[in-house]
């Protein structure tokens, strides 16, 4: 039974020509067009799919969405307004109703922000924590983190396009053998 090997490479790309310039060099040595990936902000994600038609996108969610932010200003004022008819009937359980809720609500942005969404996504594609926390860490001032999956055959290639443009950061490079399990 002959399985064949696949490696993950990746390094985060500063900038869009940076991006496309190592999609030029993967193209040339002949890996598809699916196999960059490219894990993006979401105000960058229709940017990269007009400009890199061939490039897979995946987005990272940063914060709230305008949608999110009207939700949760309505939310807010709903609660505000209860509080207001409260303070109306009984003016200490009204400023403690708005208080309480001012607090939860500011809280609750400050947990939705300090999450790490990131560190989720590259975890669940199987990477090991180690490449996650320095990409994590250098894509905070980058605009993409790029991942390419090639065959065994074209590792070598593929590596030498993510080193020769010394913009990509952290480059690190993952063997990707497929586990198999025996049930018998």
């Amino acid at each position: 039974m002959n399985v064949e090997r696949y490696y993950t490479i990746g390094a985060v790309a500063p900038d869009l020509g940076a991006l496309g310039n190592l999609e030029g060099r993967l193209r040339e040595i002949g890996a598809g067009p699916g196999a960059l990936l490219a894990v993006v902000r979401r105000r960058d994600v229709r940017l990269v799919r007009a400009t890199l038609p061939d490039v897979a996108v995946r987005e990272v969610k940063t914060g709230l969405s305008r949608r999110q932010w009207f939700e949760f200003a309505s939310f807010y004022l709903a609660v505000t307004a209860v509080s207001v008819l409260m303070g109306a009937v009984h003016l200490p359980t009204g400023l403690a109703v708005q208080g309480v809720m001012t607090v939860l609500c500011a809280a609750g942005l400050i947990l939705y922000h300090r999450r790490p969404p990131l560190r989720g996504l590259l975890l669940e594609m199987g990477l090991p924590g180690r490449f996650v926390e320095d990409w994590e860490e250098a894509f905070a001032s980058g605009f993409a983190l790029v991942l390419a999956t090639v065959p065994e055959g074209l590792f070598e290639e593929a590596r030498e396009a993510f080193e020769a443009d010394p913009a990509l950061r952290t480059p690190r490079a993952v063997d990707r053998r497929p586990v198999l399990f025996w049930d018998g």
